[in-house]
């Protein structure tokens, strides 16, 4: 039955997708396959409008009939000029202070179709995992993996405020990213030694770099969230797609406009964002940033931060002391190299852990990504040095999705954390097989 079910699967999504690619895809004039770069940004911007448009209008806070123009600038082509990576963003209308929503992509050339993964998404984590080095590096893979995840984040962000450690700015409250528009995902922050730095370590990604001197910053991390930058002028000359330090320079407080919209006064717009779903703002309330808890007030652009008694509203500066947070690039363990998962048969990746005293967390982070071409027939163990097994996913025969993006959280505090932990992948029925792409542990 299942096989005659796949079977019935298989026909029903090649007959949508012959649908969707007639309705949809932008067709390549004879030859375009050497140039193909005037045709994709069309195709780039009709993916854009289908998933992010209503999103992009609340974000600005305009009406849903209100046109957006969206920029795209690819910035990696393979050399058959048949994959592309780069970003897109929906510019700005002027007057609204906001911050942009944006999205990268990666792009393949099908025939004479574009196929658009927009950030995210499970299609982008797909293309990213499929595209050669020249337009998704090795190290970005397994960060875009994540983006694709589903499952709640930490409150505990692991995130820095965005300047030195143990020195105080001022903040102009708690907001939507156009101010009232929900949820409250952004803070203004100013004063200081106007030196805005990385909130923690990850990727750095510059958009909207034809649209100015200096690029809006944002920065995919570790752990599932991605951190904005708007305003910024005199930014780091780093090109986009390159790693960025805990506390590492990306540019300087202004009123710059990149994207478009309006500022009033040096400061940063800083955003806070889920990957998920193709840059999904997460809400500041009850997250701790930078040692402090954060919270709204009654309106936009009210609320507080509070660490223990102490509370600090808004344009109190410069007593908003950065305690860090930011995580510690050397807590985090990854196996990148494949490992295949033999049809009915069991795969282990192994991931030796040095250098961290005494035991595991309570909450140690198990990120896996695998691919199987029936992922219900997985089950996956976190096997500990002691020879313990966390179960991490048990078999589901209807899941027939073939992508795992997933973070899990097991107490493994009774590990000693240093020594050999192994990822353990079983395949429990038959006719399909598939392989580990990556796997990481955060203490």
């Amino acid at each position: 039955m299942r096989t005659r079910m796949r079977a019935l699967g298989a026909a029903l999504a090649t007959g949508l997708a012959t649908t969707l690619t007639a309705a949809l895809a932008t067709a390549l004039p004879a030859g375009a396959a050497s140039a193909p770069a005037p045709e994709l940004e069309p195709t780039v911007r009709a993916a854009m409008d289908a998933a992010l448009s209503g999103k992009a209008r609340g974000s600005y806070g305009v009406p849903a009939t209100t046109p957006l123009r969206t920029l795209v600038e690819p910035q990696r082509w393979s050399p058959d000029r048949r994959w592309a990576f780069g970003s897109a963003a929906f510019l700005i209308p002027s007057g609204v202070e906001t911050a942009p929503v944006t999205a990268l992509f990666v792009a393949r050339l099908d025939g004479r179709t574009w196929t658009v993964g927009l950030q995210g998404t499970p299609r982008f984590a797909a293309l990213a995992h499929a595209a050669p080095a020249p337009v998704v590096r090795d190290e970005e893979r397994v960060p875009f993996a994540r983006t694709a995840e589903v499952g709640s984040l930490s409150a505990d962000t692991g995130l820095s405020l965005p300047w030195k450690q143990g020195t105080g700015w001022g903040h102009w409250g708690v907001h939507g990213n156009s101010g009232q528009s929900r949820p409250y995902n952004s803070i203004d922050f100013f004063g200081g030694d106007g030196n805005v730095l990385a909130s923690r370590a990850g990727t750095m990604y510059r958009h909207c770099t034809s649209g100015g001197r200096w690029p809006y910053i944002t920065v995919v991390h570790d752990d599932g969230y991605t951190t904005g930058y708007y305003h910024l002028r005199d930014t780091t000359a780093k090109a986009s797609g390159s790693a960025v330090r805990l506390g590492e320079y990306l540019g300087r407080i202004a009123e710059e406009l990149p994207c478009g919209g309006s500022a009033n006064g040096d400061h940063v717009h800083w955003t806070l964002w889920s990957g998920s779903g193709a840059n999904t703002p997460v809400a500041v309330q009850g997250k701790t940033i930078g040692g402090w808890t954060w919270y709204e007030g009654s309106s936009a652009y009210a609320g507080y931060a509070q660490r223990g008694t102490t509370r600090i509203y808004r344009n109190a500066c410069c007593n908003l002391i950065n305690h860090g947070g930011g995580g510690d690039p050397g807590r985090v363990f990854e196996n990148a190299e494949n490992v295949t998962i033999p049809d009915r048969g069991t795969a282990e990746s192994t991931i030796t852990v040095t250098g961290i005293p005494g035991n595991a967390p309570r909450a140690l982070s198990v990120f896996q990504d695998i691919h199987h071409t029936w992922r219900g027939d997985v089950e996956i163990d976190l096997v500990g040095p002691s020879g313990r097994a966390y179960r991490l996913r048990d078999r589901d025969a209807d899941d027939d999705a073939d992508i795992i993006h997933e973070t899990d959280t097991v107490d493994a505090s009774a590990e000693t954390a240093n020594g050999t932990w192994r990822l353990r992948v079983r395949d429990v029925d038959v006719n399909d097989s598939g392989h580990i792409d990556a796997w990481s542990l955060t203490f």
